[in-house]
Parts: structure tokens; C-alpha cells; sequence
């Protein structure tokens, strides 16, 4: 929790850049395989980041989603996306996003912020620039952060037998002051 002085200076509009940290987040995504589409979860996403509710144009920070995890409800099909081909987890166990700019606007207590992120998404080892949408909720000292997108596997050299070019993802976690 930010305390009665973080809370003051969040009232106040005299904000301060802060980490934060999100233990678990979730992140679900859909892919078609084969003309069948695939739904999944990944459970054990995390976050760190440095945080001015007031100048967001000034955050910075990470997300991890660990790969590893993934499940689709068919452990063959979960073990296949898994393997070397395909996501590779033994060597590359996760999946990163480096934030390196978040446009301005400030955070204001109970209200929904629309902004864009952009860094750089590390998947299977290969990292590529992207920006994605995002959707910031301050309430109670705490930020629920959101976002859904597309990319493709092959640009991540992802190649599961069948798969299509497209895969949308959505990740959700609440970060945490301290």
C-alpha cells in the first residue's frame, strides 16, 4: 500500500515515481491450429515496474509471462507447443516484454486510462519492437493493468506444425506499490 503519505501526494496531484510489482497476473491467448482454434491460459505472470501515477510518460519496467506454464486443456497438444519447434520452454522458459516508453496522461483514482505501450516482446529468444494498447485502472493504491494484441509466431520463429500467423493475447495483472 502507498501509505497516508503516498496517498496524500496522490490526492494532491504532487505524485512521485514509485516501483511496483504484479506476483499474479494471467495471460490467455487464441491461436487456430489446423483450422482449429486453441485457447489457452498461462498462469504466474509478473510485472516490475517504476510507476508515477501522474507522469506515466515516465514509466519504465517489465512483464514476464512464463511460457512455461501454458496449458490448453490437452497435455499432448500442451507438450507439443512446448517443444522445440514451437515454443522451445526448456531453453527460453519465458516470454518478456521490456517497457520502454508509455504514452502521457496521468492516473486518477476509480477511472479507466486508455494508452499505448511500446518496448521490445522477447518470445523463443528473439526480440522484436512492439507497441500495444493498454488499459490502467488506479484504485486504492493499487493499478489494474490490461492489454490485448496480435503477433506473429513465425516472427518469433514459433513454428508449430499447422499453425497460423496470428495470435491474440491478453494479459492481465494488478501491480502493488512497494
Amino acid at each position: 500500500m502507498l501509505g497516508l503519505t503516498g496517498a496524500a501526494l496522490l490526492a494532491s496531484g504532487l505524485a512521485f515515481a514509485a516501483p511496483y510489482a504484479a506476483t499474479a497476473g494471467t495471460a490467455t491467448f487464441s491461436h487456430t491450429v489446423r483450422f482449429i482454434p486453441v485457447r489457452g491460459s498461462i498462469a504466474g505472470v509478473t510485472a516490475s515496474v517504476n510507476l508515477d501515477p501522474a507522469n506515466l510518460a515516465a514509466t519504465t519496467g517489465s512483464v514476464t509471462v512464463p511460457v512455461v506454464n501454458l496449458k490448453t486443456g490437452i497435455g499432448l497438444r500442451d507438450t507439443h507447443a512446448k517443444g522445440a519447434e514451437a515454443l522451445n520452454t526448456a531453453k527460453f522458459p519465458n516470454a518478456t516484454f521490456k517497457l520502454e516508453k508509455l504514452t502521457g496522461g496521468k492516473l486518477v483514482e476509480g477511472q479507466t486510462l486508455s494508452t499505448t505501450a511500446t518496448g521490445t516482446l522477447t518470445v523463443k529468444g528473439t526480440a522484436k519492437n512492439v507497441s500495444v494498447p493498454v488499459k490502467a485502472t488506479l484504485q486504492g493504491g493499487k493499478v489494474n493493468v490490461s492489454t490485448q494484441f496480435k503477433f506473429n509466431p513465425f516472427d518469433f520463429d514459433v513454428r508449430y506444425p499447422g499453425s497460423s500467423d496470428s495470435v491474440t493475447v491478453d494479459v492481465a495483472f494488478v501491480l502493488n506499490a512497494g
